[in-house]
């Protein structure tokens, strides 16, 4: 399935089905297949509004967890081995057991090397903006602005991978090691489980980039000559290469950022949504696109679980 996130609802793209209304759809993570002889789990899981956790099963949204009040709102989401990872505005990160909803603080976030440095342009505290999980079970978690942190040890101990100059916006990963990286000044490959990066802007038009997605050894990037751009556009990068535009009925160019969560890639499949609501799709790698929808909202977030 299709999951579209707006600042308005959750909705099914392949199904069009709507899971929820008046909400505003801020991280959706992909669930990760049961144990077996263990309940099923989720399709996905959806951060709602800042402050709540559900998952999706069928046709309904399952409560999961509500986030501590007061505090800080809730901006990403990830699946690790059975919890869900969740970043806070102010960079904090703590860890959501699923089958009781207890929220625990990872303490040793809290005091990395250099924390009171970080610094986001954009704010008034860092954010962290988006986490990765590799399938060797790593932590890769990027603070705007505060750099790439990893771990091996579910947040017991860290290290920075990524120097907080990078002004790193979204982190990706996919199985055998590679994970990907979209920063101000350029695009990352790392194939060593997001213990050392390739960078690059070769290719690309300008080298400010604000999505990014994986698929196996396929990357697609998004590009802009800016935080208030009036062009950005979208890129295919295979491993060992060189960004090359992607066309085939997606518009040259689109008048704003591409943003974080905006990009999503599975198997072949590439969808893309817009801040002015409309979500373009592919099938065959980005080969060729097509809009699926009318105006929908404002899409926050796309995957596809």
């Amino acid at each position: 399935m299709l999951l579209l996130g707006t600042t308005r609802h959750l909705e099914d793209l392949d199904r069009q089905y709507s899971l929820a209304e008046d909400v505003v759809v801020t991280a959706i993570a992909a669930g990760a297949p049961a144990a077996p002889a263990a309940p099923a789990a989720p399709a996905a899981y959806v951060l709602l509004d800042g402050e709540r956790i559900a998952g999706i099963d069928e046709f309904e949204l399952v409560p999961i967890a509500e986030l501590p009040k007061p505090g800080p709102p809730a901006q990403s989401l990830a699946v690790s081995d059975g919890s869900l990872l969740v970043g806070f505005a102010g960079a904090h990160l703590a860890v959501v057991d699923p089958r009781g909803g207890t929220v625990s603080a990872v303490d040793a976030f809290e005091h990395v090397a250099g924390r009171e440095e970080w610094e986001n342009p954009a704010g008034v505290t860092p954010d962290l903006r988006s986490i990765a999980v590799t399938d060797a079970g790593t932590w890769l978690v990027n603070v705007h602005v505060g750099g790439v942190w990893r771990s091996t040890d579910r947040g017991a101990q860290w290290e920075n991978v990524v120097a907080p100059p990078a002004d790193v916006h979204e982190v990706a990963a996919a199985p055998n090691g590679r994970v990907v990286a979209a920063a101000a000044g350029g695009f990352g490959w790392s194939t060593d489980d997001g213990r050392s990066w390739d960078w690059t802007a070769q290719g690309l038009h300008a080298s400010y980039c604000r999505a990014v997605a994986l698929d196996g050894d396929t990357a697609y990037v998004a590009a802009s000559t800016g935080p208030s751009t009036s062009d950005a556009r979208l890129y295919r990068c295979r491993l060992g290469g060189v960004p090359e535009p992607c066309g085939g009925g997606l518009p040259a160019s689109f008048p704003f950022n591409l943003d974080t969560g905006s990009l999503a890639a599975r198997d072949g499949h590439v969808a893309l949504g817009t801040r002015d609501g409309q979500v373009w799709r592919s099938s065959d790698g980005a080969a060729t696109f097509e809009a699926i929808t009318e105006r929908v909202g404002h899409v926050l977030v796309l995957r596809f679980a």
